[in-house]
Formats: C-alpha cells, structure tokens, sequence
C-alpha cells in the first residue's frame, strides 16, 4: 500500500517555468527554467498554455477521401471473379517468394 501511494506522488507531473530574455552582448534571446542572475536583464516569466490542441481535419479533405473510398470500392466490385482469382495467385506467389527470400536470409 506503501509503494503505492509513493508511486502515485512521484507520478505527478513535472512543473518548471520558463524565463526569457534578449543577452545584451550577443542580442540573442535566451530561455531558461531558471532567472538568469543580473536582474537589469528584465527576464519575463512565460505564462504555461499547455500543448496545442490537434487541428480538425478539413472537411473538404475528408469529402475527397470518402469519394476516393467509394471510387475504389466500385473499382473492385466491378472486376471479375477470373480477376480475383488471378490476383489472389499473384498475391500467393508474392508471399511465397516473400517466405523464401526470409529463409534463404536466415541462414
């Protein structure tokens, strides 16, 4: 129950700030978690926004991806069972030579 608890504690998420400023000699701006130590630097304390919230997929992209999927299943319902049969010997060869070539690796 110990251990438990100790894992829940040290399981909390880590917290930092994070300071910036313009380096006087080099005019390169600088970050850090901590101040830096000449306080005439004029450090500012950045607020935490969290992480960005993933963008929503357009919906016209979507619309193009359904019509891309209906176009392909009208594609393969439209073929004939002597082209399936033909495709599923190809695709069997394919993994028959895929087999072999790992055997043959594996020595």
């Amino acid at each position: 129950m110990r251990t438990l608890a100790l894992l829940l504690v040290l399981a909390a998420p880590a917290y930092a700030d994070l300071y910036r400023w313009v380096d006087a000699d080099s005019g390169s701006v600088k970050f850090s978690n901590l101040p830096p130590a000449d306080p005439q630097l004029g450090a500012e304390l950045l607020p935490y926004r969290g992480a960005p919230k993933p963008a929503a997929a357009s919906s016209s992209s979507l619309v193009a991806l359904e019509m891309r999927w209906r176009a392909l299943v009208v594609q393969r319902a439209a073929r004939s069972p002597q082209d399936m049969a033909r495709d599923r010997g190809v695709l069997r060869q394919e993994l028959e030579t895929g087999a072999l070539v790992e055997h043959l690796r594996a020595r």
